[in-house]
C-alpha cells in the first residue's frame, strides 16, 4: 500500500506545480489566457488534485505510524475528502450571478 500512497502524493505534487505554472504563465505572457487551469478543469479539476494529494499524504502517514492498512485505508479516504474542502474553500470564487456591473 506505501507503494500506492507515494505515487499518489508525487501526482497530486505534479499536479499542484502544473496549476501553478499554467496560472502562471497565463497571467504573464500575452495571448496566453486559454492556460488558465481555473478555465479550463475548474473546482471539478482543484478537488481532484487536492484528494490526490491529500490521499497520499494521509495513506503515507498512516502507514509509517504503524497503523493497519485497513484503517490506513479509511484515514488516507478522510485525509482525501478533508483536502477536497479544503480546496473548495481556498479556490477562486465562481462567478455564478453573471455579470456585477
Amino acid at each position: 500500500m506505501i507503494a500506492i500512497y507515494a505515487v499518489c502524493i508525487v501526482l497530486g505534487v505534479i499536479g499542484i506545480l502544473g496549476w501553478l505554472v499554467l496560472g502562471l504563465l497565463s497571467s504573464s505572457l500575452d495571448d496566453k489566457e486559454h492556460l488558465e487551469p481555473e478555465e479550463r478543469f475548474g473546482s471539478v479539476g482543484r478537488s481532484v488534485i487536492a484528494g490526490v494529494a491529500g490521499f497520499g499524504l494521509a495513506g503515507m502517514s498512516a502507514s509509517f505510524g504503524g497503523w493497519n492498512d485497513g484503517l490506513a485505508v479509511v484515514v488516507a479516504l478522510a485525509g482525501a475528502g478533508a483536502a477536497v474542502v479544503v480546496a473548495g474553500y481556498l479556490g477562486v470564487e465562481e462567478d455564478v450571478g453573471g455579470d456585477s456591473t
